[in-house]
């Protein structure tokens, strides 16, 4: 086994640890940001999203390449991180990958329920912003001030008399 590609990937899987901490770092204070109506806050953390969106895409290109590099030297037939560990001999390789593996997947569902809380609060906002615009008598955007209901089309009786 080529030792090198192995040290590469636990090296590239620390940096996907950092990164994905502070995106759950950025995603926690979004929620908090929007609990408080922090509007400049949000356009901030916004800007960090992009980059810490792009960060991830280098990394994860990354750690395909080197996935598929270990797949080859290894002979596995799937380049996951959890057949890597199972073809490495036992020692602190292995042990490294097996704890950044297990720290990545808690990261992962740290940021998915924050993801769906964030969802939720965005889509409760809007109908909050919504109702209140409706009570103020603000017309919505694609009603033209007339219900679909009482807008009929000319029917060829009506036309022709």
């Amino acid at each position: 086994m080529e030792l090198n590609s192995l040290k590469n990937l636990i090296e590239i899987l620390k940096s996907q640890v950092v990164h994905y901490t502070e995106m759950r770092d950025v995603l926690s204070d979004e929620h908090k940001a929007i609990t408080g109506w922090d509007n400049q806050a949000m356009l901030e953390l916004n800007k960090k999203k992009e980059q810490l969106s792009k960060k991830e895409a280098l990394l994860e290109e990354a750690r395909n390449t080197i996935l598929l590099r270990l797949k080859e030297e290894l002979h596995l037939e799937e380049a996951t991180i959890l057949d890597i560990i199972e073809s490495c001999p036992d020692g602190s390789e292995r042990d490294c990958l097996t704890e950044l593996r297990d720290s990545l997947l808690i990261l992962v569902s740290e940021i998915s329920q924050i993801t769906v809380s964030l969802k939720i609060l965005y889509s409760t906002n809007l109908k909050i912003i919504s109702e209140i615009k409706a009570k103020m008598g603000f017309i919505p955007s694609n009603k033209y001030g007339m219900e679909k209901s009482t807008v009929s089309l000319p029917t060829s009786l009506i036309i022709t008399g």
